[in-house]
């Protein structure tokens, strides 16, 4: 391998966001910087003054955000997002987006009302500032990250997450925002407004709100980027249909319920929405994560069976088919055939990961050195079960069952 391709493949796997060279690095930091400012401005004195009545908030929306954290770094089964850039994408949707749209937000309502009138604003404020607003300023954040970390978008599925955590940080950062405005305006006290507003905002939006608007727009970008065999008309009309659909997502959810629904629909509308939300994010996603499958089977199929069973490459499919693994493991050889399988099933996707940088820097599968390291990681795990004295592992295609599996020899 030479060694500019070997430059590339460690550049790739080193999981960093920095990249002092390239012009959209600094506008990020300099946009960062004035987020961090203006948001800091804001909070600061609020915080002096409402202490006592944020705690609550604060732990809330903490739980919030790593519950989805958690949630986001399972949706993508054959590649784990560097932690860099996800935290990056996380403070553009925390601190820039969000300081640009409080400026932009409050100049349209205020425009609104002087054109249309209190009622009107009041009415269908949020509705229209929300998303023309706030869409394209968390859009932007994918956009930049691209600019910066091309190499780490290489399927739809990357620029989904990338934007799912751009909504992230700018969904905790608005529900602070929230919480502050009500503790001041609440008659009763300052931690009544703040946990109430923070509570209605969790169980009521919080399912169904920023990360799934922003996710849907960043899939369209990552498409755009990474599908270079599509014509180019192709690919921006998919972008610019998932920034629409991602606007029509957010403005749906903010508009006002009708006039003429009885009270006691209203609360089966508000998660009517919700639910149409969902639904058509996990289409996406659905259809992403397909795509995703049929990469991983594509880069491994060449693999021999002691790297990969076709019966193994089946069960990576979905979370679900790989809990059954697992579980069938667990129920054939004990925890530790369970604690094996899960290593293995790592250790598959890795090797994946790593086939797919070398043939991006053009590199050599035979020989190079994270590919090799990866396949006999799996050999090692292999060999680890099926010393003498344990029994043998290996998910069994239906030819195969009944079958002897080689038990270990007596010892």
């Amino acid at each position: 391998m030479s060694s500019d391709v070997m430059t590339r493949v460690v550049m790739e796997g080193q999981g960093t966001f920095v990249r002092v060279r390239r012009p959209a690095y600094w506008l990020y930091v300099g946009l960062l910087a004035f987020g961090l400012l203006y948001i800091g401005d804001r909070l600061s004195g609020a915080f002096g003054h409402l202490a006592g009545a944020l705690w609550v908030p604060i732990v809330l929306n903490g739980l919030l955000a790593a519950l989805f954290i958690w949630i986001l770094g399972r949706m993508d089964l054959f590649e784990r997002e560097p932690a860099a850039v996800r935290a990056a994408a996380l403070l553009w949707g925390a601190l820039v987006a969000t300081s640009f749209a409080i400026i932009a937000n409050n100049a349209m309502v205020s425009l609104i009302t002087k054109l249309y009138g209190v009622n009107f604003a009041t009415k269908w404020g949020a509705a229209l500032a929300g998303p023309i607003n706030e869409e394209w300023l968390k859009t932007l954040g994918v956009v930049c990250i691209v600019l910066i970390v091309r190499e780490h978008f290489q399927r739809s599925m990357d620029g989904l997450i990338y934007g799912a955590f751009v909504g992230l940080g700018f969904q905790v950062v608005e529900n602070l925002t929230y919480a502050i405005n009500n503790a001041v305006s609440n008659p009763n006290s300052d931690l009544a407004g703040s946990v109430s507003v923070t509570l209605l905002r969790i169980l009521i939006a919080g399912p169904w709100s920023h990360p799934v608007y922003s996710g849907v727009a960043g899939l369209g970008i990552a498409f755009a980027v990474t599908q270079t065999g599509r014509t180019r008309a192709m690919r921006y009309g998919v972008a610019a249909a998932c920034f629409l659909a991602a606007w029509a997502l957010h403005f749906l959810w903010n508009s006002p319920l009708p006039a003429w629904l009885p009270k006691g629909l209203a609360f089966f509308a508000v998660y009517g929405k919700g639910a149409l939300i969902l639904v058509f994010f996990f289409i996406l996603y659905g259809i992403s994560a397909r795509r995703e499958w049929h990469w991983f089977t594509e880069i491994m199929h060449d693999e021999p069976e002691s790297v990969i069973t076709p019966a193994e490459l089946e069960s990576m499919r979905t979370l679900r088919t790989r809990r059954l693994a697992r579980k069938k493991a667990a129920k054939d050889y004990g925890l530790y055939g369970k604690r094996i399988m899960t290593r293995l099933q790592r250790a598959q996707v890795v090797l994946g990961e790593a086939k797919a940088r070398c043939k991006r820097a053009d590199g050599d599968l035979a020989s190079a050195p994270d590919v090799l390291l990866a396949r006999a990681n799996i050999v090692g795990i292999r060999e680890e079960l099926n010393a003498p004295g344990k029994k043998r592992i290996g998910l069994k295609t239906r030819k195969q069952e009944g079958e002897d599996v080689g038990e270990p020899p007596a010892r």
